[in-house]
């Protein structure tokens, strides 16, 4: 692993053209988060939802607010401190080829869970918040938070954390503290779930953003973790949409 950034962004010797860097992963990163604070308490006040169990409409201003935010952010950061594209800047490009990391994803997450099971035991195998609500979701909440789930949250998170955050570990720091480093902090962000069922997958979080970032900085883009991160929320979101089905 002996790459940090594709070599299009490096000037001639070796100082990066960007000037990104991790600052711009937190500011991007709350700002998403507020975004869908501000948008959900719209959502609510147009509806009259319930705070603790919002429905369609709500759930999809959350979502719209901190992946869009998020989304939002790069393109900025991206045109006032980059090169001006996300995939020039983060390595935004999806090709047909590396679909087969998908199924690496399942039998990844099927690893995994095995894995964390004894964890997920201590917590009488409590389940995650967001698979909660798949479970509970009916009509537009249902589709907004799987589609969110399986396509959504993989592409903008790998653009935020593999992209941004991990590029921007990888001038400073050798390139396996890079991934380390940007692995926790995925796996710890994930704490805004704050459920036993979250804690206790930490450990799997953290090895799904590790294996991630390896894929990123050996392939120079982010293809081949988008398509990893699919696969390993794939059958959760199927089986969570698929209890809600039946319900």
């Amino acid at each position: 692993m002996d790459r940090t950034l594709p070599p299009d962004q490096r000037a001639p010797l070796g100082r990066p053209r960007v000037r990104w860097g991790i600052a711009d992963f937190f500011w991007i990163y709350f700002a998403g988060i507020a975004a869908s604070i501000f948008l959900g308490q719209i959502g609510i006040a147009i509806t009259g939802d319930d705070p603790a169990n919002v429905g369609g409409v709500t759930t999809t201003l959350l979502l719209l607010g901190q992946f869009g935010g998020w989304i939002v952010g790069l393109v900025y950061v991206s045109r006032r401190k980059g090169r001006g594209t996300l995939r020039a800047d983060f390595g935004l490009v999806v090709r047909l080829r590396d679909a087969w990391v998908i199924v690496a994803g399942v039998v990844l997450e099927i690893a995994l869970v095995l894995a964390v099971q004894p964890l997920v035991n201590l917590v009488n195998n409590e389940n995650q918040s967001v698979v909660k609500d798949l479970q509970d979701a009916r009509g537009l909440k249902l589709a907004a938070l799987a589609v969110t789930a399986g396509l959504v949250a993989p592409v903008c998170e790998e653009l935020l954390f593999r992209g941004l955050l991990l590029r921007s570990l990888a001038r400073r720091l050798d390139p396996a503290w890079a991934v380390g480093v940007t692995a926790l902090v995925f796996a710890l962000a994930h704490l805004l779930d704050p459920s036993l069922g979250t804690l206790a997958v930490l450990p799997a979080l953290f090895a799904l953003g590790a294996i991630s970032g390896v894929l990123a900085l050996e392939s120079g883009d982010l293809s081949r973790s988008i398509m990893l991160h699919v696969g390993f929320n794939l059958l959760t979101t199927a089986a969570a949409v698929h209890t809600a089905l039946k319900r």
